[in-house]
């Protein structure tokens, strides 16, 4: 205990006297290959020692432009000496897609202009948080000692069932409203939008069904009736419930209509949801999903809770009814509990990541001080950091409640039953190529007549080789490359150093698709398939 209170004095101290608001710095802004643009801050005396800190911002469907912003911390973070680098990521929406990419490219950025940082810490919000959680598992952003998701979207794509549900649960509460009509049904809206329908459009439908955005002693029986009813399936907030149809509506048009996202398939389903109430239960409209179009969305980004060493400080607030606390429960379930630390902030009035700056500022400088060597810190000691920042003028109330129970995420989001298809696994003679989602082998067979099976090792995630008769003779080497952004295909490319017949196939297990590639005997073949495997399922 007294170890812990000296070490939130002196973060406490180091915050107030040492780091100043602001500092000297270099910018460096530009886009990277894969589309993202993105801003770099790197303060005077900057050596790899001070490491770098990534900001991931939250959601937004917004265009992507060259306006990047560094996170709500940034001028402390500069202040300590910290670099800061943050990407606008290539995808608006449902960004997991192709953040992984984003970053690595943001880092390139980085190590091409001021070296490797011996470490980095990656912190975000809402989306951003996700997209933390999926670069810690990554593996090649560094080494990511930290990591400071706020508010985040930590239960992964899971959650579009929960905006699914709740779109579905209004166009059966308010199919008696015509004014209240929402264009779409179950799949989202068609894409592009019809026109004139904006949020604008949306906030009348909403409102003339439930009188949401009235006063409650203007709302009629029926649309109290109604409201009641969304809410208490939903479990919703009622000041959220504008802003949830929202996601469930232009956001969830963007995720199934993006040609570099789902692209028109069926990734979430209710078929077997029990909603709780009979009525429901017996008119909602069910909607099936293709159990590869699933695998593939889970894959774009469910955490595996496979973190190695990095340690990690996530915040909350009890009554988000946009990412709800829930999420913190369902990462502390996959994650192992010596590498996390989880703070509930508990709020009169329902917001979505309403912390004031003094709690902000309490979880990182308890990150800080975790990294350091401090032990690993309790929701207790996030209050009492607090606590101390607020007595020095920085603004509060410190509101952590650290005995805080977070429910289950089944409670708010009901669980699917759908069976996915196991993905590609590792084997003697399998390569798993671009991050696993493609299954390779190869048969070969000799003038003589004999056969057998290539045996594979492994490269890196994108390629490996084959040997044929011995293992120090290799005769096949396969790259499966992840070219989408910019010709909407997965590359196949193989290279031989050999004139044996073989049979090469090559499996996206996402879609169930197969490509073979056949060298006859007497031949050394090269070859590079460019339009192999489209992002649509045939």
């Amino acid at each position: 205990m007294q170890r812990t209170l000296l070490t939130l004095v002196s973060i406490f101290a180091f915050v107030l006297l040492a780091a100043p608001p602001a500092t000297a710095q270099t910018i460096l802004e530009g886009q990277s290959p894969g589309g993202a643009f993105y801003r770099i801050a790197v303060p005077d005396g900057w050596t790899p020692a001070s490491g770098l800190v990534v900001w991931n911002h939250g959601f937004s469907l917004a265009p992507i432009g060259p306006d990047v912003d560094l996170g709500p911390l940034a001028d402390i973070q500069l202040g300590e000496g910290f670099a800061v680098a943050a990407s606008s990521y290539s995808q608006s929406g449902w960004a997991l897609f192709q953040t992984e990419r984003d970053n690595r490219e943001l880092i390139d950025a980085f190590e091409a202009e001021f070296g490797t940082p011996d470490f980095v810490i990656l912190f975000g919000a809402s989306l951003g948080g996700l997209v933390t959680a999926q670069g810690i598992e990554q593996g090649d952003l560094g080494n990511v000692i930290g990591a400071y998701p706020i508010c985040g979207a930590l239960g992964g794509s899971r959650l579009w069932d929960g905006a699914l549900d709740l779109r579905l649960l209004y166009d059966q509460v308010c199919a008696a409203v015509p004014a209240a009509t929402i264009p779409g049904g179950a799949t989202g809206l068609p894409f592009p939008l019809p026109p004139g329908f904006d949020e604008f459009a949306l906030g009348s439908a909403v409102n003339a069904c439930t009188g949401v955005l009235q006063p409650a002693e203007t709302r009629s029986l029926e649309q109290t009736a109604r409201l009641q009813k969304i809410l208490e399936v939903t479990g919703l907030p009622e000041n959220f419930v504008l802003t949830d149809m929202g996601f469930a509506t232009f956001g969830l048009t963007d995720l199934v209509h993006d040609p570099l996202k789902l692209n028109g398939r069926s990734a979430i389903s209710n078929e077997n949801v029990d909603y709780g109430d009979a009525l429901v239960d017996a008119n909602i409209e069910r909607v099936a999903a293709d159990p590869f179009a699933r695998l593939f969305f889970s894959e774009n980004f469910t955490p595996s809770g496979d973190v190695g060493a990095t340690k990690i400080v996530s915040i909350h607030t009890d009554k988000d009814g946009l990412v709800l606390v829930e999420n913190e429960r369902d990462y502390a379930d996959r994650v192992p509990m010596e590498n996390l630390t989880t703070a509930i902030i508990v709020e009169d009035i329902p917001t979505h990541c309403g912390f004031n700056a003094a709690e902000l500022l309490a979880g990182w400088e308890v990150l800080r001080a975790w990294l350091a060597g401090s032990p690993k810190p309790t929701a207790a000691d996030l209050q009492g950091a607090c606590e101390l920042l607020e007595s020095g003028g920085v603004p509060g109330p410190c509101r952590i409640d650290p005995s805080f129970a977070v429910p289950p995420l089944d409670g708010r989001v009901r669980p699917r039953n759908i069976d996915l298809p196991s993905g590609c696994t590792d084997d003697a003679t399998t390569l798993c190529l671009a991050d696993r989602r493609f299954q390779v082998k190869v048969q070969w067979e000799t003038p003589d007549g004999a056969s057998g099976a290539g045996q594979a090792i492994p490269q890196t995630s994108d390629t490996g080789i084959f040997w044929f008769f011995q293992s120090t003779n290799l005769e096949l080497m396969v790259k499966v490359l992840d070219a989408r952004s910019f010709s909407g295909h997965f590359w196949v490319f193989y290279g031989a150093l050999t004139n044996v017949e073989f049979t090469l196939t090559v499996v996206d297990t996402l879609t169930g698709r197969e490509k073979v590639y056949f060298n006859p005997q007497g031949e050394q073949a090269s070859f590079a398939d460019t339009s192999a495997f489209p992002e649509v399922a045939p």
